[in-house]
């Protein structure tokens, strides 16, 4: 690419633009099947795969659409952010990226883009090089090994829920042990479920008694998973240690997030029920998880809203089945 380009206006940017696209998509594509299409054993590179890699996509679009950084920052940044929707969509279309993963990856992918964007064209109205942009284009390409040599923090998290219900401790203890054939009526709208898409649950069926029994769960999209029971108090209690196999989530649900690897593992989960005055119960559903990444808080938020969408999910079809139940005796 010439270093030195003259008269480029605001419609030459815009013509340089669509030009910028092919080679951006192209760089996008072949970064994204080096960095998400090859999962490396050990873990995933989250900073570079979600970050370095839109910056190095900005890149590629500034310094091919205005390499003499005649246009804003601003127009510099929608630039990069329309080039990563189009990348996105053709993660979903074409390489069957899942909704989950997608929906977690946009803002940061949005943030790295846009420093991308600002960083470049920095460089281009300092240095006055267009090639010295090659520097953030390769960005990508220098923190995938580095990333994958480095070992992050742990952190133990719990979600936790509570719902108040006019039934005593004995009728929703029945409905929480074995919640069967969940119809999607009785289920509420939530973020995850109704907009993201995340399967919801249907079955949940208890084989034995007391401790070590075992909850097989069902969820929609082919999702099959149990619950070992580690602590059973009679209409008090419920723990239990979750048991995934090898096909208990679809890839085609999701390829990068595994509920029990070496950087996300969904651990254990309890149920507590407390009478309240009145005949009512206080129920209260937890689930304690690991993360090892180098973006743990961003990582945790979005165990939290998934899970508290999960929660409140059951605990709506929990308290509606023991409440009705009341009623029919009535």
């Amino acid at each position: 690419m010439p270093d030195d380009i003259k008269g480029l206006g605001p419609v030459a940017v815009r013509t340089r633009f669509g030009i910028s696209m092919l080679p951006a998509i192209v760089y996008g594509l072949l970064l994204y099947l080096l960095i998400w299409g090859a999962p490396v054993e050990g873990g995933v590179a989250f900073v570079t795969g979600l970050f370095l890699l839109p910056m190095g996509i900005a890149a590629v679009v500034s310094a091919f659409a205005d390499p003499r950084a005649t246009a804003t920052e601003w127009r510099h940044i929608r630039n990069g952010w329309f080039v990563i929707a189009i990348l996105l969509v053709l993660s979903a279309v074409v390489m069957g990226e899942g909704a989950v993963c997608i929906v977690v990856a946009t803002p940061m992918l949005g943030a790295g883009s846009a420093v991308g964007s600002a960083t470049t064209l920095w460089v281009l109205r300092r240095l006055r090089r267009p090639s010295a942009t090659g520097l953030v284009m390769v960005l990508p390409l220098l923190g995938l090994p580095v990333e994958h040599a480095l070992v992050f923090p742990e952190k133990q998290s719990e979600v936790r829920t509570v719902i108040e219900i006019d039934a005593p401790v004995n009728t929703v203890w029945r409905n929480t042990i074995e919640i069967r054939n969940v119809e999607a009526s009785e289920l509420p709208f939530t973020f995850s479920h109704g907009i993201v898409g995340v399967p919801h649950p249907e079955n949940a069926r208890l084989e034995g008694r007391g401790i070590g029994a075992v909850r097989h769960l069902r969820w929609t999209q082919g999702v099959r998973f149990q619950e070992v029971v580690t602590a059973w108090e009679e209409n008090s209690y419920l723990a239990w240690d979750f048991r995934f196999g090898p096909e208990s989530i679809p890839a085609a649900i999701d390829a990068h997030i595994d509920v029990d690897s070496s950087y996300l593992k969904l651990a254990t989960g309890n149920y507590l029920l407390e009478p309240l005055p009145g005949g009512r119960t206080r129920l209260t559903l937890a689930t304690q998880y690991r993360i090892v990444t180098p973006m743990n808080a961003y990582c945790d938020f979005w165990g939290w809203v998934f899970l508290k969408d999960f929660h409140g999910a059951v605990l709506q079809v929990i308290r509606d089945r023991s409440e009705r139940a009341v009623l029919a005796r009535r």
